[in-house]
């Protein structure tokens, strides 16, 4: 019985999709305004005087074939004036014809009443075509809608030879923009993927495939896909490419806070900072120039865009978007040094491997009536003392940074209660010297910040004390040879980071752990751990 029902209800499902598609059709057929259902796409355009040239090219690449198949297929076809300003190059190249007359084509029926109020439409060729109801790109649709039994027929004024994508665009340019060009290619790499490699044998050892060279080659850009997809034909985007000096501008005002080891030009100036700039120039959508925004314009990551129209120097329509080539972008320096915040529920490691035992995770809400997640331990008289929680921070910016902790005193009764205290410590790796010998990196110079003692009567942010504020008996000293890291307190002239003015300093680009540190002391509640967050807020010059 049941194998009946299955079937009868799939037998109605695919009766309905057969009503749908006809129905689709017939309403395509009454909206067509000049309907030759005896004729095929081919046979319309070759009876066109005015489209002789365009026909020729259809034959002389055996799409006249393709045009009268079954298969329904748009096509957009330029009149011989429209055809006249074409490159003779083109013409003559039956690779290159065929790559132009492929933009003129599309699987499928679109009338001009398909677009509300503008369609993406994918070419033969690979490119979309914006079409609207009376033009087709740049072009003037000047006979609409010749409906055949085999697809649709539109007339237009211009030809649409196909367009570069932004990323063809960046690659094209010359000696106007140079430095935004270079990163962009520099960030292109291959991979293998073996799911795409064709699969010559197999190891007898292994038994893993043996992949013939040269298959499952595939090309990746990394830019593409950290900030925008560039090549995409499906994706738009609005972006900003900046000339040499534009950008030059921008790297001065950020270069000093990716200061890294050896502090080479190649990787401070034309990599980190450059990123640091290039992530925010691009926008989602296309957005013409007359509707481009003095002010509000934001970026894929949410970054305001400072767009002054006047100082463009070059605009391209792209085939997934719109390019502007631009001589001014000042950034405001605080959207790009961003604060750096440190999430209490997100530890990557504890003093114990027994933390769980003793360790809240919890959501909660403040006295603003704002849902917030932050970690308590300890509570039970079994919590150790000094016990530490460790967050791995990595390529910290290299400047001074303001210290703020935002925590909730919702367990504790006394002023002495909260005492934990923040120290950071080192993760880098140690520095092999040139005669072989392994010398530790020493990059901390942070005493222990005590958060107290406080009473905190609401959830609220508490910036760090400074030395002079800070008592000499409540600093702690990070641990040393734990699981995860190995901190070091020694002072040397190769710290990279050191307390000035109360302030972290962070002198080269290096990735630390933080460590929030309990009391010394043991007992319920006598040396507890809270937090909601740490922010490290950076000190702009």
């Amino acid at each position: 019985m049941n194998s009946f029902k299955n079937r009868y209800i799939i037998a109605i499902l695919l009766l309905t999709t057969v009503f749908y598609a006809c129905k689709k059709q017939w309403d395509d057929r009454t909206e067509a305004v000049d309907q030759q259902l005896d004729k095929t796409v081919m046979q319309q355009i070759q009876e066109n005087g005015n489209l002789s040239t365009f026909a020729g090219y259809l034959t002389r690449l055996g799409y006249d074939k393709l045009l009268a198949s079954s298969r329904t297929y748009t096509v957009w076809a330029p009149t011989n004036q429209a055809l006249q300003g074409v490159d003779q190059a083109t013409v003559s190249d039956t690779a290159k014809l065929r790559v132009f007359v492929n933009n003129h084509i599309a699987n499928q029926v679109y009338l001009t009443t398909a677009p509300k109020p503008s369609l993406r439409v994918r070419t033969l060729g690979g490119k979309n075509l914006t079409f609207t109801t009376g033009m087709v790109e740049e072009a003037n649709i000047t006979v609409a809608n010749q409906y055949v039994k085999n697809g649709v027929v539109h007339t237009i004024d211009k030809a649409l030879p196909p367009k570069m994508n932004i990323s063809e665009f960046i690659r094209s340019l010359n000696g106007v923009a140079d430095l935004h060009k270079n990163y962009i290619t520099r960030q292109d790499t291959n991979f293998i993927d073996t799911s795409k490699a064709t699969i010559q044998s197999y190891d007898p050892k292994t038994g893993k495939p043996v992949l013939v060279p040269g298959t499952g080659v595939v090309n990746l850009n990394k830019y593409f896909t950290r900030v925008a997809s560039l090549a995409n034909e499906d994706s738009t985007y609005t972006y900003f490419v900046l000339t040499d000096a534009a950008l030059n501008t921008e790297l001065d005002k950020v270069v000093k806070y990716f200061a890294t080891v050896t502090n080479s030009t190649d990787t401070t100036r034309n990599m980190l900072a450059s990123f640091n700039i290039l992530k925010d120039v691009a926008v989602r959508g296309a957005i013409a120039e007359a509707n481009l925004p003095a002010t509000g314009l934001m970026s894929v990551n949410n970054v305001p865009i400072p767009v002054n129209k006047a100082a463009i120097v070059q605009r391209y329509s792209a085939s997934n978007g719109m390019v502007y080539v631009i001589g001014s972008m000042p950034f405001a320096l605080a959207d790009k040094i961003t604060p750096i915040v440190i999430q209490g529920e997100n530890p990557s490691f504890f003093a114990r491997t027994d933390a769980n035992s003793f360790t809240f995770y919890r959501s909660r809400r403040d006295l603003q009536g704002q849902v917030f997640r932050d970690i308590l331990l300890g509570t039970n008289a079994n919590f150790p003392a000094n016990f530490f929680a460790a967050y791995k921070l990595n390529n910290l910016y290299t400047c001074q940074y303001k210290i703020v902790v935002r925590a909730s005193n919702d367990v504790f009764t006394t002023a002495t209660d909260i005492v934990e205290s923040f120290n950071f410590g080192q993760t880098t790796a140690a520095v092999l010297g040139a005669n072989g010998t392994i010398t530790p990196n020493a990059v901390v110079n942070f005493p222990a910040q005590r958060m107290g003692p406080v009473s905190l009567t609401k959830y609220e942010e508490i910036p760090l004390p400074t030395p002079a504020n800070r008592s000499a008996t409540s600093t702690l000293t990070p641990p040393t040879n734990i699981a995860g890291g190995n901190p070091t307190t020694t002072a040397t002239a190769a710290n990279t980071i050191t307390l000035t003015s109360g302030n972290l300093n962070v002198l080269k680009r290096t990735s630390v752990n933080m460590y929030v540190v309990g009391a010394n002391a043991t007992g319920a509640n006598n040396n507890n751990i809270t937090f909601d967050y740490v922010k490290l807020i950076p000190i702009l010059q």
